[in-house]
């Protein structure tokens, strides 16, 4: 105290700020902050990565899952978006929250090592750069450094970020951090080097933390195999924004609508500035100018009855407060109208426009609605197709109709056969379909069947008569020496021996093979492909190229067997694999369809030069029946009657 004396008031006044000045930056703690207090005081939209240069501000939609991302009571947290909903923002947010404010450790994925060079040179370096408080911390920006590269930097806190490329499982070694971020998790690899999915490899990164954190945002991709859905699927919670309607004040989703919805957003006369919300409650129509007050008083509810304002505080279904779920899901689509995003009309123009093709169709699904894309095929309905079912004219061939060939499937106890007529532009006529019961390992049955294909003859529109000028048969199942004979006995007749390849990529037609023992060229048939290209022309809905007639012959069983498969994916090694399955026991009719294209495709028919013979060609002073062969064939219950 004597020493304390012997110094000047000026001094003591100097020592007495160093004390109170020390003892601050050692004692004294940030009042903490939620994710969103936090961005609204420090957040800045860079100019590189935003359309309007500025201090950040949450939107109401956003302040749910940007809080959830940095609540300490949720480990994990799914964004399933749509584009241009600030995700990318948010995440650049909540990465900088971390970092500074509550000194955590932190890894970012991209799908690719190029992405991740773009993500970091377009949004992590300007974030630095221009939100102060990250730029204090971070004296190495735009300097050559150890600590400032692609893939690394290190603050002056001595808070690290790493930003990794998704394809190598290397990537998701070593490091320990407290959080993880997946961006547009839906283009990652399924399986990475065969060592798992990239949402499992790199968790595993915070299992140490004190409060470890997943974050995973993309827009969705193919259902079957959208990763960001899948993650999602885990979820204990997913959550839905519901908007109270201005005129009736009840809650509902927002939704897509289209023009002919009974509500959701809707327009007219397919003019994009009628856009608007159709109320499902009351019927009024709500302009987009009243969304802003609509989304303030807006509330996110689970499939659970779960709901929060703000991502901090949840209430259960009876309204009462109760612990965050551990793992969350927030479903975010272009129709909130975010800052910079897409308005209604032009959410409702990109969909005139790509309605009409299913590749922008798909595209629009998943960037506009946020949502999977469900393959059409999947679809077909045995039904409508039995329901468009035609009168050919006066019972003949039609006059489009060009070729016949034929299809054949050999079961245990039958073999069954369809006639299929080809036409210009891949348009085709069932003509009839047979079915020839017996023992397919006795020359009997064989010579009902070839009889039939050699014999039989039909009458078309233009008056000429036309017979079978070739097919494919199914050898690669049941009784395939029979098949193969068969084959080879007539191939001066274009018939031809065919074998379904169960690989999914393999091309529609291929060189053919006598590597049998009967040395039959046997043709390798991708039935993958051709299903494609057989449910594509399936879903035409006006006659023309590549529509598919059937007479009013053909009864309902004759359907379900042609639609009794269903696109599905599979995982092979881990990668997602698309094919095909049954979905109901007999498909006979799907099978021979295939046969009689791939015949089609590889006999090449010269059908220009057959329209212009049959265009010329008079009819015959008597007009021939079709031949009837002595041989009787029986019936199965329900399967057509020959056309006549």
């Amino acid at each position: 105290m004597n020493s304390l004396r012997s110094i000047t008031p000026s001094q003591r006044g100097n020592l007495k700020r160093a004390w109170v000045k020390a003892l601050n930056s050692t004692l004294r703690k940030k009042e903490p902050l939620t994710a969103v207090e936090w961005a609204d005081q420090n957040y800045y939209l860079s100019p590189e990565s935003a359309y309007v240069e500025g201090d950040w501000e949450t939107v109401p939609f956003q302040v749910a899952p940007l809080n959830s991302m940095g609540n300490d009571d949720i480990r994990a947290v799914n964004l399933v978006k749509s584009a241009r909903v600030g995700y990318t923002k948010m995440i650049l947010a909540a990465i900088a929250y971390f970092i500074e404010h509550k000194k955590r450790n932190g890894m970012l994925f991209q799908p690719t090592d190029d992405a991740r060079d773009g993500f970091s040179k377009q949004h992590v370096n300007p974030m630095i750069r221009d939100v102060r408080v990250m730029r204090d911390m971070f004296p190495h920006l735009d300097k050559k450094s150890k600590f400032n590269t692609m893939d690394y930097k290190l603050f002056t806190n001595s808070r690290q970020l790493f930003l990794m490329g998704g394809k190598s499982a290397k990537n998701y070694r070593e490091k320990s951090v407290d959080f993880v971020i997946y961006d547009e998790l839906s283009s990652f690899d399924a399986d990475i080097e065969r060592e798992g999915d990239p949402v499992s490899l790199g968790d595993v990164r915070v299992v140490g933390a004190a409060f470890p954190k997943s974050i995973r945002g993309s827009t969705p991709k193919e259902a079957g195999t959208c990763q960001i859905s899948m993650a999602a699927g885990d979820s204990d919670e997913h959550f839905r924004r519901w908007y109270p309607c201005p005129h009736c004040n009840e809650r509902q989703i927002l939704r897509w609508g289209g023009p002919d919805a009974s509500f959701g957003i809707k327009y007219v006369n397919n003019d994009p500035s009628t856009a608007a919300y159709l109320c499902e409650h009351c019927a009024a129509l709500i302009d987009q100018d009243e969304m802003p007050a609509m989304d303030e008083k807006a509330v996110w509810i689970s499939d659970n009855g779960m709901s929060t304002t703000d991502g901090i505080t949840f209430y259960d279904a009876n309204g009462k407060v109760t612990n965050a779920p551990a793992s969350v899901t927030w479903y975010m689509w272009a129709g909130f109208c975010a800052p910079g995003g897409d308005s209604w009309s032009q959410i409702v123009d990109a969909f005139i426009k790509a309605k009409k093709d299913p590749i922008k169709l798909k595209s629009w699904v998943n960037t506009k609605l946020g949502e999977t894309w469900e393959e059409e095929s999947d679809q077909l309905d045995s039904h409508h197709l039995y329901m468009r079912r035609e009168h050919y004219p006066e019972g003949k061939v039609p006059r489009e109709c060009l070729a016949l060939l034929f299809g054949g499937d050999t079961q245990d106890d039958r073999v069954e056969i369809s006639i299929w007529g080809f036409g210009l532009d891949g348009e085709s006529w069932l003509i009839e379909h047979e079915i020839f019961y017996g023992d397919p390992g006795r020359n009997e049955l064989w010579n009902q069947v070839g009889q039939y294909l050699q014999t039989s003859t039909w009458e078309h529109e233009s008056g000429a008569t036309l017979r079978i000028r070739g097919g494919g048969l199914d050898t690669g199942g049941h009784y395939t020496t029979e098949a193969y004979k068969f084959c080879k006995k007539h191939q001066a007749r274009n018939f031809l021996a065919l074998k379904g390849s169960n690989q999914p990529t393999a091309p529609f037609t291929s060189r053919p093979s006598r590597n049998n023992a009967q040395r039959v060229r046997l043709f390798s048939i991708g039935t993958a492909e051709a299903k494609d290209l057989i449910y594509g022309s399936l879903k035409l809905a006006e006659p023309g190229p590549g529509y598919v007639h059937f007479p009013v012959s053909a009864d309902e069983e004759y359907f379900e067997q042609l639609t009794g498969e269903k696109k599905v994916t599979t995982f092979k090694d881990g990668r997602p694999v698309k094919k095909y399955k049954a979905i109901r026991p007999r498909v006979e009719a799907l099978d021979c369809y295939v046969y009689a294209r791939a015949a089609f495709e590889i006999l090449k028919v010269p059908l220009r030069a057959l329209a212009t013979e049959l265009a010329g060609k008079p009819p015959p002073a008597t007009k021939k029946k079709k031949q009837q062969s002595s041989i009787r064939r029986e019936r199965g219950d329900g399967w057509m009657d020959r056309y006549r």
